[in-house]
């Protein structure tokens, strides 16, 4: 059973580390880099990434990011 409060947590925390601040000064960080920091932490990154963002903790423009096509897209923190 997937811990889905613990994964969202090493999401957030990823995001916090390797994103940057948008004009709105919220954290973002680009799938790709996402996809690639968290690669040995998080086995189901868009499940987390899909739970994270009905929780409304997290914004991106996409129904489901898939590598390499998404990779720009920017994952948004909306909440710490």
């Amino acid at each position: 059973m997937l811990n889905t409060s613990h994964e969202i947590s090493i999401l957030k925390d990823a995001i916090k580390e390797h994103g940057t601040t948008n004009p709105d000064g919220k954290f973002s960080i680009a799938y790709g880099v996402l996809f690639d920091k968290t690669a040995n932490t998080l086995e189901a990154l868009n499940g987390t990434l899909r739970a994270a963002k009905r929780q409304k903790k997290v914004a991106f423009d996409a129904e489901l990011l898939m590598m390499p096509k998404d990779k720009a897209v920017q994952v948004i923190l909306l909440e710490d």
